[in-house]
């Protein structure tokens, strides 16, 4: 019999610095919901690539910050845990800035991992040449004691195939963990709230992102018409301002995330698709426990 290898790569590292991007790019299929908002990424999610010999389960992490909030905390207990848990540690870094502090913290974080640690600069697309990039990968390279540095670009698909190659030689032998059809662990329900989320993050600012969750109520095929699946979900925020700004006038927000979320959810389901879209104020949710488990997050 021929040697089959497996294992869990964590994307690791501070938000926004393209975790999720990297994981949608090499998969080759957008599995995970993307925005410019700190906290996009709120569960662990598996992507899966499938291959002769082996198979890589990517582990898409919540950005490392400081938890200001129970759910806050909750998402830095489980990105740390899940990059201490994984067969390699991918540390992906911004490389149009240079280290900060919350980058800093990251790498102390990581560095006790007792496993392959790489670090995948992101982003390099934004400089035009291999020398501009240069004292970026350094200064990364200096926060810890990394196998490999790799320029990379999610974006533009840069380097993805080394990137690849790195992570097959970090597996363990061992059996697949999902089958060949599988490229992300989410259930359907989860995979809707998430959409809606990802519509609610791009088209709002300031107040509203951090304070919004989505929970889909009812998800079935239609009376009159089976060929159409019905949904009904809440969007959940924490103050009546807040509810304010996602209805918008005459509710014309509500609409409008509507109408974005709706084909993005009938590709996702394969079939036409109704959406109703309500606003529920629930105030401190991020802070109680009991709504945190209610919505998922538990």
């Amino acid at each position: 019999m021929s040697i089959f290898h497996s294992g869990f790569v964590a994307l690791v590292g501070k938000p926004n610095v393209g975790k999720s991007t990297l994981v949608n790019a090499l998969v080759g299929r957008p599995i995970s919901i993307t925005s410019s908002k700190p906290e996009t990424t709120r569960r662990r999610v598996l992507g899966v690539i499938h291959g002769e010999g082996y198979q890589i389960v990517l582990v898409d992490t919540p950005g490392l910050a400081a938890g200001h909030t129970l759910l806050g905390k909750k998402l830095r207990e489980m990105a740390t845990s899940e990059g201490m848990e994984a067969d390699m540690v991918a540390f992906v870094v911004d490389v149009t800035h240079y280290p900060t502090k919350e980058d800093r913290a990251a790498a102390e974080v990581f560095s006790k991992a007792n496993c392959k640690k790489v670090l995948i600069a992101n982003k390099v697309d934004v400089h035009d040449t291999a020398e501009k990039v240069l004292p970026y990968l350094e200064a990364y390279a200096a926060l810890g004691d990394f196998g490999e540095v790799l320029p990379v670009s999610a974006q533009k698909g840069t380097n993805l195939d080394k990137f690849k190659a790195l992570m097959i030689e970090a597996l363990p032998e061992g059996v697949a963990y999902f089958p060949p059809e599988s490229v992300h662990d989410l259930d359907k329900r989860t995979r809707v709230e998430e959409l809606i989320r990802e519509q609610v993050l791009r088209a709002t600012r300031q107040e509203v992102p951090h304070a919004v969750a989505v929970r889909v109520e009812d998800m079935k095929p239609g009376d009159d018409n089976p060929d159409v699946t019905l949904i009904r979900a809440i969007l959940y925020v924490e103050r009546d301002s807040q509810r304010k700004i996602l209805i918008g006038k005459k509710g014309e927000m509500l609409k409008k995330l509507g109408m974005e979320a709706r084909p993005l959810l009938e590709q996702e389901l394969g079939g036409r698709v109704f959406l109703e879209l309500w606003v529920k104020v629930k105030e401190g949710w991020r802070d109680r426990p009991d709504w945190l488990r209610a919505l998922g997050y538990e």
